[in-house]
């Protein structure tokens, strides 16, 4: 079975081995190791991407927990029923700490194993951009790029990326959509991952979606970066979910410049002038995966600047040169929350 991003999120979540490693008994969430560093936000629901707006203020996608409705939809596996509801939102946190609502009400679509809906929240020439994978067909704006008119939030763009999936394929796998990063070149070209089609597709009003590079092996592109020269960085989890499997591609004019390899479960990467970082999710150890980190990554390799973080998910830097992590994307027992560190410098 192809793998995307959503269904590791599945994977890991129901391995009975991941409590253990990662140290949580069945609800202690509080025995999880140390946070490195200091404590934005805590007690998010499914927490995921992170970014800043305009005005300094750090933008949180809350994927949820579900709701009441039962929902029973297709998966490869056979039928399964999602907890539905409009536990989704999008935070702000300003300089102080405060944390306004900035939408709420989204669709949050959760079972035993995952959640999923809102990936990720992104202010870009005064829109505001969310990427959303909800998991499949008929479910409200399942893997779709939404732009949201900044000031009055409502809706000027739905770009959904599933039906180009069933009309062209562009990996030749099995049919699965799960659009996961956005990121935008100097002449305003939108540049889409995703991990699902394992493809890279960039859009523009005028000519609407096209591949830029796909890679058949399943290795499940996560994140995009774009360098000032125009350079693309692209963060996988990696073929096979194995240890080691997951790396980083930087393209250039079209063509594949260097690989960061030898990395595990790349969920974002982070390019910083010259410094690439990347979120490892998980690490694998003997019992299964364990809790996650935040490497530099060089030709040489990748060097850990935070570790012992649970599940985390997304990196920002703020606009005070910090940077900032989003964890507890996987609630590895029941009633485990996430949150928002700001990494010790």
């Amino acid at each position: 079975m192809k793998t995307s991003i959503k269904h590791f999120l599945k994977l890991a979540a129901g391995a009975s081995l991941a409590i253990s490693a990662c140290g949580i008994g069945p609800a202690l969430a509080q025995d999880a190791p140390p946070l490195p560093g200091e404590l934005v936000l805590s007690d998010l629901n499914t927490p995921r991407g992170i970014s800043f707006d305009a005005d300094g203020n750090l933008l949180v996608a809350i994927t949820g927990n579900g709701g009441d409705f039962a929902l029973t939809t297709k998966t490869p596996e056979g039928e399964a029923v999602l907890n539905v509801g409009l536990s989704g939102e999008v935070l702000s946190i300003d300089a102080d700490g405060v944390s306004t609502p900035v939408i709420q009400g989204l669709p949050s679509f959760s079972s035993e194993q995952e959640t999923i809906g809102l990936y990720r929240a992104i202010e870009h020439d005064g829109s505001l951009w969310l990427v959303v994978s909800a998991g499949g067909p008929g479910q409200y704006w399942a893997d779709s790029i939404v732009e949201l008119d900044g000031e009055t939030k409502m809706v000027k763009n739905v770009i959904p990326f599933y039906p180009y999936e069933v009309a062209n394929n562009p990996d030749g796998n099995e049919l699965d959509s799960n659009v996961t990063d956005i990121a935008w070149d100097s002449e305003g070209t939108l540049y889409v991952a995703d991990a699902g089609a394992n493809t890279l597709y960039s859009w523009t009003e005028e000519g609407g979606i096209e591949v830029v590079t796909t890679w058949p092996e399943n290795s499940v592109p996560t994140s995009i970066e774009i360098a000032e020269n125009g350079d693309l960085y692209v963060g996988f989890l990696g073929e096979g979910l194995a240890p080691g499997a997951a790396k980083i591609e930087r393209w250039s004019n079209g063509e594949l410049a260097e690989t960061f390899s030898g990395l595990n479960t790349v969920t974002d990467i982070l390019l910083d002038g010259e410094t690439l970082y990347a979120v490892e999710l998980v690490l694998f150890g003997e019992q299964g995966p364990g809790p996650g980190r935040v490497v530099t990554v060089t030709a040489e390799g990748a060097t850990p600047i935070a570790e012992g973080l649970m599940a985390p998910f997304a990196i920002a830097k703020g606009p005070d040169g910090s940077l900032y992590v989003s964890f507890g994307t996987i609630a590895f027992a029941p009633g485990m929350t996430g949150g928002i560190v700001k990494l010790a410098q």
